[in-house]
């Protein structure tokens, strides 16, 4: 089992709290630390502070800034991030200056399981 220091960090950005909590428990589970923001300007003042964060996993429909925002910063402030977004709603596609940046759209709802096999795979990508 990983330890907090060598543990992928996840930084979470969901705004159902319900959804955010099944997700961080499911991560923690599998050995990942897991960091969480109910917003998306909570996600990004996440991103500027000087947490470790190995992959950002955030919803894409958010009460304030929108994912594809939070990704957006992310790739300004943290190139090579690896970015995961998610979404309840009829994919999009993704905007231009994301499509190098985003690993994975996940439509919700998605299995709980196959999550940690997702984000390891987004880590070695």
């Amino acid at each position: 089992m990983p330890t907090a220091d060598t543990a992928p960090h996840i930084l979470l950005v969901e705004d159902e709290a319900f959804l955010r909590e099944l997700v961080m428990e499911g991560l923690q589970e599998a050995g990942f630390s897991v960091v969480e923001a109910s917003d998306g300007t909570s996600g990004v003042q996440a991103l500027q502070s000087d947490v470790r964060i190995d992959v950002l996993l955030s919803d894409i429909k958010l009460p304030d800034i929108d994912g594809y925002q939070v990704a957006e910063a992310a790739r300004t402030l943290r190139p090579g991030l690896k970015v995961i977004l998610m979404t309840g709603y009829a994919p999009s596609p993704l905007p231009p200056a994301l499509q190098s940046v985003v690993y994975r759209v996940l439509q919700k709802p998605f299995s709980l399981e196959t999550l940690p096999g997702m984000v390891n795979a987004a880590l070695e990508a």
